[in-house]
């Protein structure tokens, strides 16, 4: 192993042996830290798990979602959406935050040229916290199993 290691990039082993892994299959901590030769839980494991998680998803199409305390799981095909959306509701939270801090903005004790500033921010962030939520429940009614927009099968 420490001979293969020398030749290539710990996270990419890593990716290669999740590939080989079916949907579902679970890899524990300690697997993982036996493949990377790296003590669970350092800085140095976190990076390679999320290097290998890029690689993965870039080089063979999969992912792997963690299982607290236990190591990662496989994604199975049909919980790709479901995975993206997390993603995606993170992001909105993100946003949401931006949102936060404009709305108490101290606007009065801004400099002239830092309300300016802050009006062409928050006229943006305005139409875009519209689209955001109209995105949210575009994605929320896409994703349901009881699409409106499908017929119903008899």
């Amino acid at each position: 192993m420490k001979q293969i290691i020398k030749n290539k990039k710990k996270s990419e082993i890593l990716a290669e042996q999740i590939a080989t892994m079916k949907y579902g299959d679970v890899i524990s901590h300690e697997q993982i830290s036996k493949i990377i030769e790296e003590r669970y839980g350092s800085p140095k494991y976190y990076s390679t798990i999320t290097a290998a998680k890029k690689a993965l998803q870039r080089n063979y199409g999969k992912i792997i979602e963690n299982i607290h305390e236990d190591g990662y799981r496989v994604v199975c095909p049909d919980d790709y959406t479901d995975t993206s959306l997390k993603h995606y509701k993170r992001g909105f939270s993100e946003m949401q935050k931006g949102t936060d801090t404009l709305a108490c903005a101290p606007i009065k004790d801004m400099s002239i040229e830092g309300r300016e500033i802050y009006r062409r921010v928050h006229d943006r962030a305005v139409i875009l916290q519209a689209s955001m939520n109209g995105a949210k429940a575009e994605l929320k009614t896409l994703s349901s199993k009881k699409h409106p927009f499908l017929a119903a099968v008899k």
